[in-house]
């Protein structure tokens, strides 16, 4: 081989090697952050958020923040643990239910008061505009996000529901303890359970009905579980939230704080509210194609599961302000606009 080649041969090996190393270095700066959930990895909140997330954070900061999605439990079963999951750095960024670890989120619950809000989209304007007076219980991670779906819906095994009547000695899996409250007063049995449980709770006859988002009904195949859904019982809405362990968040540089600042808040929460109300309208019209009857309560029968609810919904907004040491209804009434 002649000096010629011998030169080019050692410089290319040269370029080669600074390659190696340079990529190394950018891969040694980037961070790459664990983004942990509980439901399938189709779930509208991974497509509608957090991929979306993960593809913008990257772009916006060429790559030097990066996110991984662990789907399904990946990162540790069970959803209740998200939070804590989260604040100990098991995951960097978790999705999760407020409702799961209900002391820890007092103020928050107040927005699943039934009557509230027509909508998820409402409902989380409401909680940005007046996040100052909740934003305390979220003070242990970086809280990135924080929205609410649509009213729930009940799902029921083989009985239907038109009446109050009808809901007499029936088990049924609430979402949160307003709901709870409620089912007990309407004479039903509330059962709390994680909703990945419900399928076979509702196959196997552990629980007669399921109240949850109508965008369960598509995420967790619950149209294969249940013959009838009544859509306009007098129901509260569910909230999630998208949180950082404070950490990871600190751990990032100032330029790429704000970047991710811009891409979440409130921004992101209109988000996934717009998500499960698709994802919504996409359950129900699946319920109707597969079989199962949707109905809906005449205004006469509305009115008497209002009648029978005030009580209990009184009683919860009081004890949720002794649990907090906060003026509960004051909070309901701000996130009301009233």
């Amino acid at each position: 081989m002649n000096v010629n080649a011998l030169g080019l041969r050692s410089k290319l090996s040269a370029a080669i090697a600074s390659a190696v190393v340079l990529m190394g270095m950018q891969s040694a700066l980037a961070d790459e952050l664990k983004i942990a959930h509980f439901m399938p990895s189709m779930h509208p909140m991974d497509r509608g958020v957090m991929t979306p997330l993960a593809e913008e954070i990257d772009a916006a900061t060429n790559g030097e923040v990066t996110m991984r999605i662990y789907p399904s439990g990946e990162l540790g079963k069970g959803p209740v643990q998200q939070y804590k999951r989260v604040v100990t750095g098991v995951a960097d960024i978790v999705f999760g239910i407020p409702e799961y670890t209900p002391r820890q989120f007092t103020k928050t619950g107040l927005v699943h008061i039934p009557g509230l809000f027509a909508n998820g989209t409402e409902a989380t304007n409401a909680l940005w505009d007046n996040i100052g007076l909740i934003e305390d219980e979220f003070a242990q991670a970086k809280l990135l996000g924080l929205w609410a779906n649509n009213p729930s819906v009940l799902i029921t095994r083989d009985k239907p529901v038109h009446t109050l009547a009808d809901m007499e000695g029936m088990k049924i899996r609430t979402p949160n303890p307003v709901m709870a409250a409620l089912v007990e007063a309407w004479g039903g049995i509330p059962v709390s359970m994680p909703v990945p449980d419900v399928y076979n709770a509702m196959n196997t006859g552990v629980i007669d009905a399921v109240m949850i988002g109508p965008s369960g009904i598509r995420s967790y195949k619950l149209n294969e579980t249940g013959k009838y859904v009544t859509t306009n019982i007098p129901s509260a809405l569910d909230s999630f939230y998208l949180l950082m362990n404070k950490s990871s968040w600190d751990g990032l540089s100032d330029e790429n704080k704000a970047r991710l600042t811009e891409l979440t808040g409130r921004e992101i929460s209109l988000r996934g509210a717009k998500a499960f109300y698709e994802a919504g309208q996409a359950g129900l019209k699946l319920a109707a194609y597969t079989g199962l009857e949707l109905i809906e309560i005449t205004p006469d029968a509305e009115a008497e599961f209002r009648s029978k609810m005030g009580p209990a919904l009184t009683a919860v907004i009081d004890e949720k302000g002794k649990q907090s040491g906060s003026d509960a209804h004051a909070i309901v009434k701000a996130l009301g606009g009233q």
